[in-house]
């Protein structure tokens, strides 16, 4: 979605258009998914808390005083409301979802697919001991490529708070990965 189809949709939605709003809930769907499953790693919750963002979103359009912002204020609701779903839970499921090998073509892909689950629930488990601080601004940065000055509008604290973070978020993910360091880079080759 262009920019301007961005800003076309989300003047139609303020003004009551449902499907415009709807158009901009699948336009966001895969990057505040991204954002929200690095802080809370389990699938129904984050469903759960897209659900009540876009709505609250919804709620708010016609206060939202700057439209150019959209983005920007959305992945805000989301990070918000994933922080007070932490806050009130303070633990969450670490289990991936079961990954389903239902008629693969072949063993080569089977296996390409297994790696591909056990890369990726080795960086969940690694991300799960970050602090929830650590874990927004990995997303946000790292994830969703946002800038540390974004991040830091986004997460309302000062940009060195965030490159802080960030600094120390890396340092404690190559701490905790540093045992698969050949088995990662032997992945990376492999792509």
């Amino acid at each position: 979605m262009t920019e301007q189809e961005l800003q076309h949709n989300l003047l139609q939605a303020r003004q009551g258009d449902k499907q415009a709003f709807r158009r901009l809930v699948d336009y966001l769907m895969p990057r505040l998914y991204a954002v929200v499953y690095a802080i809370i790693p389990d699938t129904d919750e984050v469903y759960d808390i897209l659900q009540d963002s876009f709505v609250k979103a919804y709620r708010g359009l016609p206060g939202l005083r700057k439209p150019e912002a959209f983005v920007g204020w959305m992945t805000r609701i989301a990070v918000n409301t994933a922080r007070s779903r932490v806050t009130r839970r303070r633990e969450f499921a670490t289990e991936p979802d079961a990954l389903v090998f239902t008629q693969l073509a072949s063993p080569e892909k089977a296996s390409q697919a297994l790696e591909q689950q056990e890369l990726q629930q080795l960086l969940q488990r690694a991300l799960q001991q970050l602090s929830p601080e650590h874990r927004e601004v990995v997303a946000l940065v790292e994830l969703e490529e946002l800038s540390c000055a974004e991040a830091a509008k986004l997460l309302e604290c000062p940009p060195g708070t965030v490159r802080s973070r960030l600094h120390y978020a890396r340092k404690r993910l190559q701490e905790l990965l540093a045992p698969y360091r050949s088995w990662l880079f032997r992945e990376e080759s492999a792509r």
